[in-house]
């Protein structure tokens, strides 16, 4: 049995505990967005390796990672800290540009107003993050 054979202190355990609840959402995305992108893309054959396999690398890597840099760090990565709130609205900026980008080449929308509306979108939420934003290292946010 491996839990006789691995020597965890209480707060890795909890840690990778955490982290392996997290991960179903990381499999669950994996496991839908995988085959859309293989039905996408011309050069990846959709095979059983890449519908099942990629979904589980990902789900692997990912929990990896987050185990990996939980332990190292110390941190909770939790949205509600000031860090977890400046890497979502990262993501969240990256993630709409990609959109954006997707509606303009693929769906044939007027690249001027999805420009102005991404780019209306986050100034908005850039100027409300930098007025709510916590000051406090470590502090969370209420709002």
């Amino acid at each position: 049995m491996l839990c006789g054979c691995v020597d965890m202190t209480p707060q890795i355990r909890e840690i990778v505990r955490t982290e392996l609840l997290r991960s179903i959402v990381w499999f669950g995305v994996g496991l839908v967005g995988w085959p859309l992108v293989t039905m996408e893309v011309s050069w990846l054959n959709t095979t059983p390796l890449t519908v099942f396999g990629l979904p589980v690398v990902t789900w692997a890597v990912l929990t990896a990672s987050a185990i990996g840099i939980r332990t190292v760090t110390e941190s909770d990565l939790r949205v509600q800290t000031t860090g977890g709130i400046s890497v979502s609205l990262a993501l969240g900026i990256m993630l709409g540009g990609v959109a954006a980008v997707y509606l303009v080449i693929r769906s044939g929308y007027p690249a001027r107003w999805i420009t102005l509306g991404y780019v209306a979108v986050t100034a908005v939420t850039s100027l409300w993050y930098w007025y709510v934003h916590p000051t406090g290292r470590g502090s969370t946010a209420t709002t």
